[in-house]
């Protein structure tokens, strides 16, 4: 069961990676939240505006899982995510920065379905590398 959790996993960060939304609400319950420090329960209605946010601005975002530990019904692991900035975000004009955010998750795995992400992000989001200032409100972790 561990493996084919960590498989779940795999997918739906590919497909969440990817903007690809069918596949990455295939891999999660109806009711997933998302859990932040800076946000709480987010869902993916949320996560659909952030993803198509980065997938503009990012379109060659890719993240490499570096880590994946399973046991029972939680999955974590260690990925760092990179991309060029090349499409608007928010109030900034396109700069051909690159970017990179390492972040821990911890997933919660019900029914066969991740029905929870739990994220931290180590140092500066997309935003504040691009800027140093800090992202919008509306901005997720990753911001």
């Amino acid at each position: 069961m561990t493996e084919e959790n960590a498989d779940l996993l795999r997918r739906a960060w590919a497909a969440y990676d990817n903007g690809d939304v069918d596949a990455f609400v295939a891999c999660i319950t109806d009711d997933w939240q998302l859990h932040t420090p800076s946000e709480e329960g987010a869902t993916i209605a949320d996560e659909r505006k952030t993803m198509e946010i980065h997938r503009e601005a990012f379109p060659d975002k890719h993240t490499v899982i570096r880590q994946i530990v399973a046991s029972g019904d939680l999955v974590a692991c260690h990925c760092t995510t990179a991309a060029t900035h090349t499409g608007p975000y928010f109030d900034l004009a396109p700069t051909g920065q690159r970017v990179e955010v390492d972040e821990m998750m911890f997933n919660r795995i019900e029914g066969g379905l991740i029905a929870e992400t739990w994220t931290i992000t180590a140092g500066d989001g997309f935003y504040r590398q691009l800027t140093g200032r800090s992202a919008p409100d509306d901005l997720d972790n990753m911001g």
